[in-house]
């Protein structure tokens, strides 16, 4: 048995919290932060974009800006090879 899959096998048994990265964490607990914002701020709003104005609630507002925010971040995320 090689150290590779010695490796693998260890991992395996942990618990799925112990496998997450420092990266996952992160995203997660962002994740979390922008709904209790969200959640937070839910008066009116004046909204323009280009020719169009809209009054919305602030909280739809944010979740469209934090939807498309994790969009660009997705089309824009290079993998590495």
């Amino acid at each position: 048995m090689s150290n590779q899959n010695k490796v693998k096998g260890a991992n395996a048994t942990k618990p799925w919290w112990h496998r997450l990265t420092l990266r996952q964490i992160t995203a997660v607990l962002l994740a979390i932060l922008a709904v209790i914002f969200i959640g937070q701020n839910r008066q009116e709003a004046t909204v323009s974009l280009l020719f169009v104005t809209v009054t919305l609630p602030l909280w739809i507002t944010l979740a469209c800006a934090t939807v498309v925010g994790i969009a660009v971040g997705w089309l824009a995320h290079r993998r590495s090879a």
